[in-house]
């Protein structure tokens, strides 16, 4: 006889010795559960209109700026499924004066205050279901991805130490995870992606673009706000809009992440680096002209201590993004961080961003040359950290719940002979910035930052009470020769809403 029918047999045949247990009431119906998150900013920007771009005496040209961004999202959660949704809507500079670089496209259109110029003014960031069956959890849709302390994938909604973040890295995913042992914080996961937006490549349904995907293993142990620490694998393949340059690539990621009180403070050590490996025809040398072998990688690492009762927070931050010092080797050593992952607000975000902005403008000026050289886009980082490295102090003093004031510092240096394109190419490969002038070492300069930050405490009462805050800051760069030895200045003002 069966296990199974010997069990209905046991069952049945003592169901005679024991009183009738009165009838279970129906199991009660999970409410329907509902959550509208959002935010709404508005951020008015002054930039540092007379910086000098390139070697022509080009200005940045961009006065007082204004733009907005309304990320609007539904949460449905009923029956263990959550079903999900996030938009930007009104993405975009809506009033004053964009800068004048011209010939490039900038993910964020500076060079625009007409709020339909962009076409992505209206942007989904996520459209996906969430769900289990049995230990297994699935995952499906449109996404954002986000791993560590986002150096790689940076989903673009963690608040950065000053600065601003613009972008997300956005997925079609199916994921697949489970934690094999009860008990246990490890969780396995496996997931399959078609890139829609990050760093390398953009592709719309509709519009179509740079074909990406991906093949994802993660392997994380521990608990958020915990102890934790895991490794993140990524397989891409990416076909580039001619349908013929080609990547194929390999990433390890390693993450850890440690909370642990010291005395009457909290102190939280965290670290992650990664290594890229393949080989991409995206871009060439001269002494390949098929293409390159990639083997490039960064680190970055946060040693920060929040101490009580003193509500005092003190950090120090940093990272490192390895360097090609020889272009024409065959293989490509640059890394770059994702372009949200901040770095101060100034040298990264706004200069080198508008310097690799203008350097493209000039590589794809028909004046200069007949088109620009394969790869030429990928000059465009849009403000990422790439090849360099930089230390980051700062101290921050929430003076009450509704008022902190926050400075700091960010040193950087290039990870190899700071140089400009364009400059460099003219001038016979001689190391040369973006002024035309000769450079020599790796420094770049020094930025102080600051900030100050009113209200971002909830307003009413609920569980979902709207949080309005107002954030003033502050970036004030000191560049090094190498730069041009010039002083650059930026300030920004956003009000913003949560809830």
């Amino acid at each position: 006889m069966s296990p199974l029918l010997l069990a209905a047999w046991a069952t049945s045949a003592h169901a005679a010795d024991v009183p009738a247990a009165p009838p279970s009431p129906p199991p009660a119906r999970e409410p329907l559960q509902i959550h509208v998150p959002a935010e709404l900013r508005v951020v008015g920007t002054l930039p540092p209109a007379e910086l000098v771009v390139d070697s022509e005496g080009h200005t940045l040209g961009q006065g007082f700026v204004l733009d907005t961004r309304l990320r609007l999202g539904l949460d449905a959660k009923w029956k263990g499924v959550m079903a999900r949704t996030e938009w930007d809507l009104f993405d975009s500079q809506i009033a004053g004066d964009g800068w004048d670089i011209r010939g490039v496209e900038d993910a964020r259109h500076r060079e625009s205050t007409d709020p339909f110029a962009r076409p992505d003014v209206f942007t989904a960031r996520r459209a996906s279901l969430t769900g289990r069956i049995g230990p297994v959890g699935l995952e499906g849709g449109l996404v954002t991805s986000h791993w560590g302390l986002g150096m790689l994938a940076n989903d673009g909604a963690h608040d950065p130490e000053f600065g601003r973040n613009d972008f997300g890295d956005r997925v079609l995913r199916l994921r697949v995870g489970t934690r094999p042992w009860e008990g246990h914080p490890l969780t396995i996961a496996v997931a399959g992606d078609r890139v829609i937006e990050d760093e390398n490549a953009d592709w719309s349904p509709l519009e179509g673009g740079e074909a990406a995907w991906q093949a994802i293993a993660t392997v994380l142990y521990g608990e958020a706000d915990r102890s934790r620490a895991g490794v993140y694998y990524v397989y891409r393949d990416q076909l580039e809009l001619d349908a013929v340059r080609h990547t194929q690539a390999h990433v390890v990621d390693l993450y850890g992440d440690c909370p642990f009180p010291v005395g009457s403070a909290t102190v939280r050590v965290a670290a992650e680096g990664a290594m890229v490996m393949g080989e991409t025809s995206r871009a060439q040398s001269y002494s390949s002209r098929d293409g390159l072998t990639l083997q490039n990688g960064g680190v970055t690492a946060l040693v920060e201590a929040r101490l009580s009762p003193i509500p005092l927070r003190v950090a120090v931050r940093g990272g490192w993004a390895s360097g090609d010092a020889d272009p024409d080797d065959g293989q490509s050593g640059d890394f770059a961080f994702d372009r949200d992952f901040d770095a101060g607000m100034v040298l990264f975000d706004e200069l080198q961003g508008a310097l690799d902005a203008a350097t493209y403008a000039q590589l794809s000026d028909p004046e200069h040359s007949g088109g620009a050289p394969d790869g030429a886009e990928a000059l465009v980082g849009e403000g990422a950290l790439r090849a360099a490295s930089f230390v980051q102090p700062v101290v921050e003093l929430t003076a009450t719940p509704w008022l902190s004031v926050k400075a700091g510092a960010t040193v950087g240096w290039a990870s190899k002979p700071v140089q400009a394109a364009y400059p460099t190419y003219r001038a016979g490969g001689v190391p040369t910035n973006h002024l035309g002038q000769t450079t020599s070492g790796y420094d770049l300069g020094t930025e102080l930052d600051w900030a100050v930050k009113l209200g971002d405490v909830p307003f009413g009462k609920g569980d979902h009470r709207p949080t309005p805050a107002l954030l003033v800051q502050g970036g004030h760069l000191f560049t090094a020769d190498n730069l041009g030895g010039s002083t650059v200045h930026l300030v920004s003002v956003a009000a913003r809403v949560r809830i």
